[in-house]
């Protein structure tokens, strides 16, 4: 059948109508796909830029730790900044935003948020939260020493009971130790006067198995460590100073003493200036005063470094918003509970900073509970069975650790996850 020319007329517009709605859709479906496609790229260009930022923040904490003024802290902010901005560049993104996060400097997190821009300028974008984890990496469940000549809590690593100071030291060194390919594992740690009687019938010779009672390892603060598929002693030998270790015995090369010990003695004759395990951060003034305070109140010198560089940053004249005093921050009350009359005295503050600490440190038997028992107090560790979900004490919680742990930090307490967003559920 022969369509007329009125007809033929009235159907051209149609068809160009439907042609012109189906070149729509079909731009619609397109613009659509573009964006689903540029949605997944711009997450995964701001995941990557926030760990970047994150692993900046963790590399770079002694240098931003020790920033001094507000410009300095921009300079150092904005060399971060420019690193995160090449990686979302690479990533096909440009950054629109960053934010430092952490309520304190330094910052312990970070918050980046890119956009990719597609046809018509139609941009789409991505935001992204990293920072440091404080999750623990080993085996925190805790019993009480008795029969030997510690009897605080005992924490676990490899299995094996220690006093919780060794234990943070050795998380320490086990991490450097790692990052040279060498893998620390305890093979023996406390043992009790009976426990160590049994050894001695099995061995009965002092000059290998020591006699009951005359044990070390009744302290809490020896180690027999083996190294797992890494090379000799010779890692140890030239390392574990660094840390607090000693070797205790040239015949014994997997024998260990933590010199700082468990809190009340010290375990050793390790001075100051020696191979000590203070940072090289802490004023010349304030070294001495850290490894006495340390190893009396049975913590590492590192967290209690890190601890007084966070509260104060080492000024004994600090005064906070909201009244704490001195060089460890004490409120008066809390002081006053410690037996500490002048809190800005530095030589009276530092070391009940470190009996403080080692009686949280005893109490709850992890590190990361007791930093946030001096931050928070203890009910709050106590009502929620673990660090509080404040912002203000798990970034001081992480900050310390940070500062602890130091840079090129493997994973573990101190490694760097993403986060979820600020108002995320």
């Amino acid at each position: 059948m022969r369509m007329s020319s009125t007809e033929a007329g009235q159907a051209a517009p149609l068809a160009l109508g439907v042609g012109a709605l189906l070149t729509v859709l079909v731009l619609v479906v397109g613009c659509l796909g573009w964006v689903q496609v540029a949605a997944a790229r711009a997450q995964t260009a701001a995941d990557l830029a926030s760990i970047s930022g994150a692993r900046a923040l963790r590399s770079d904490i002694y240098r931003l730790s020790l920033a001094r003024g507000q410009n300095q802290r921009e300079r150092l902010a904005a060399e971060i900044e420019a690193g995160v901005a090449e990686v979302a560049r690479r990533g096909g993104a440009h950054l629109e935003k960053i934010t430092f996060d952490g309520a304190g400097w330094p910052p312990v997190a970070i918050e980046v948020r890119v956009a990719l821009t597609g046809p018509a300028g139609l941009e789409v974008s991505a935001a992204s939260r990293a920072g440091y984890s404080t999750a623990a990496a080993h085996d925190q469940s805790t019993s009480i020493a008795s029969g030997g000549g510690y009897s605080g809590p005992l924490v676990h690593r490899d299995g094996k009971p220690t006093c919780p100071a060794v234990a943070a030291a050795f998380d320490e060194m086990d991490a450097a130790a790692g990052r040279d390919g060498v893998d620390l594992v305890v093979t023996s740690g406390f043992r009790s006067d009976a426990e160590q009687a049994i050894l001695f019938a099995r061995h009965p010779d002092p000059r290998w198995v020591a006699r009951p009672g005359e044990s070390r390892h009744r302290d809490a603060t020896e180690l027999d460590i083996s190294m797992a598929g890494g090379p000799a002693w010779a890692w140890l030998r030239t390392n574990a100073g660094r840390f607090g270790f000693l070797q205790r015995y040239s015949w014994e090369p997997w024998h260990f003493g933590y010199l700082p010990g468990c809190g009340g003695q010290i375990g050793g004759a390790l001075s100051a200036k020696e191979s000590s395990p203070v940072p090289e951060w802490v004023p010349a003034a304030y070294r001495a005063l850290v490894w006495r305070a340390a190893a009396d109140g049975g913590v590492p010198p590192t967290v209690l470094a890190g601890l007084l560089q966070a509260e104060s940053g080492f000024d004994p004249r600090a005064v906070s918003p909201v009244g704490a005093l001195g060089i460890a921050q004490f409120m008066p009350q809390t002081a006053r509970a410690v037996g500490l009359a002048d809190p800005f005295n530095a030589a009276h503050a530092i070391p009940a900073a470190g009996r403080h600490l080692g009686a949280l440190l005893r109490e709850f038997g992890r590190v990361d509970l007791a930093l946030a028992a001096y931050n928070a107090g203890s009910g709050a560790v106590q009502r929620y069975g673990g660090v509080p979900p404040y912002a203000e004490t798990r970034a001081y919680v992480a900050r310390i650790l940070a500062l602890a742990g130091g840079a090129g930090l493997s994973p573990g307490p101190f490694d760097v996850a993403l986060l979820p967003l600020a108002g995320a559920a």
